[in-house]
C-alpha cells in the first residue's frame, strides 16, 4: 500500500521546494471550466492550488467553494485566501470552522482588495482584525482549541496559515515591523509579490539579518507573473502597488515578436536568477491564463 502524499505543513518542514498556482473563482455557480484548468495544472507538476477570494473585489464563487471541489474531485491539495475584508469577528471565526469541517487546512490572510474598486463600491470595507491579528486567533488560538475569547469550540483545528509579504516594498523597515508581527502570531509560511528585479530577494534578507540578527527562517515563496504583452507590464508597472518593473524588461517586452514567450523566458531568467533561493515559487497567470502558468511550471520543472 502507498503511503498518503505528504501535505504542505510536512513538505514546508522537509526544505521543499514547492509550485504554487493561483486560480480565480468562475463569475457563477459552475466550476466545470476551472476544473479542467487545474487538470491541466496538474499534469505540468503544481504542488499546491491556491484559490483567490473574490480578487479586484469583483464577484465570483466563494473561495471556500472552489477549494473543496478541487481537493474533493481532483484530490489536489489547496490553499484557501482568506481576506479580513469585511468579516467581522463572529464571521471570522464561523467562516474558519466552516472550512475545516469540509477537509481544508491551508490558509493564506491577506487584507483583501478594498471593495471601491470592484462591483459593488459601496459596499461595507469593515473589518475587526487586522492580518496580524487573524493570524494569531487561528495559530494560538484555534489551533490551540479555543476562540478569541478562550471559550472551547471542541477538537483545535490544525490550520496552516500563510502571510503576505512584499520583499521589495519601498519602505522595508515598515515591511519588516509588519512581517515580525505576522511571525509573532504564528505564521508559516509567506506569499511575495510579484518580483521583477531578483536583487531584491537578496537585499530583504540582508536587512532582515541586519535588523534581527539572523537569517529569515520563514519560508518565502516568491510570485512569479508571466508577461503577456507591453501594455501588460505598464499596467502592472503604473496600476497595481508593491510591482516595479524596470525599463530593460519593457524594452524586452516591447521589441518581443512573441511577447507571451518573451514573458516566460523573463520569468524563467528571473527564477534563475532568485538568491538566496526561495522555498518555494507562486506562479499568478494574469486573466485566467492557465495555459501560459503550465508552461512556466513545465519549463522550470524541465531544468
Amino acid at each position: 500500500m502507498n503511503d498518503p502524499p505528504l501535505r504542505l505543513p510536512e513538505r514546508l518542514a522537509r526544505g521543499d521546494s514547492l509550485i504554487h498556482v493561483e486560480v480565480t473563482p468562475p463569475r457563477s455557480y459552475s466550476a466545470e471550466r476551472l476544473l479542467d484548468n487545474v487538470r491541466t495544472l496538474q499534469a505540468a507538476g503544481v504542488d499546491l492550488v491556491n484559490v483567490a477570494d473574490t480578487p479586484t473585489a469583483r464577484l465570483r464563487m466563494s473561495a471556500w467553494a472552489i477549494c473543496h471541489l478541487v481537493e474533493d474531485q481532483l484530490a489536489q491539495e489547496t490553499v484557501l485566501h482568506f481576506p479580513t475584508r469585511g468579516r467581522n469577528l463572529l464571521r471570522v471565526q464561523s467562516d474558519l470552522l466552516a472550512a475545516h469541517a469540509i477537509g481544508l487546512r491551508n490558509v493564506f490572510v491577506t487584507m483583501g482588495d478594498p471593495v471601491d474598486i470592484g462591483d459593488y463600491p459601496g459596499a461595507g470595507n469593515t473589518y475587526d482584525l487586522a492580518p496580524s491579528a487573524l493570524i494569531a486567533l487561528i495559530k494560538r488560538k484555534m489551533n490551540a482549541g479555543v476562540d478569541l475569547r478562550g471559550r472551547s469550540i471542541g477538537d483545535p483545528t490544525t490550520y496552516t496559515v500563510g502571510c503576505a509579504l512584499n520583499v521589495a516594498a519601498p519602505d522595508l523597515a515598515r515591511e519588516l515591523k509588519v512581517l515580525a508581527r505576522k511571525q509573532n502570531g504564528g505564521a508559516d509560511f509567506a506569499l511575495c509579490q510579484a518580483l521583477y528585479v531578483p536583487e531584491r530577494l537578496r537585499q530583504f534578507h540582508d536587512e532582515y539579518e541586519r535588523v534581527h540578527g539572523a537569517p529569515c527562517a520563514l519560508p518565502l515563496i516568491i510570485s512569479l507573473m508571466p508577461l503577456q504583452s507591453l501594455r501588460h507590464a505598464r499596467f502592472l508597472h503604473d496600476k497595481v502597488p508593491g510591482i516595479y518593473i524596470p525599463q530593460e524588461i519593457m524594452r524586452r517586452m516591447e521589441q518581443a515578436r512573441d511577447p507571451e514567450a518573451e514573458g516566460i523566458s523573463i520569468a524563467l531568467e528571473i527564477h534563475e536568477q532568485l538568491q538566496p533561493q526561495p522555498q518555494g515559487i507562486y506562479v499568478i497567470p494574469s486573466y485566467e491564463r492557465y495555459d501560459l502558468a503550465a508552461e512556466l511550471i513545465r519549463a522550470i520543472q524541465s531544468r
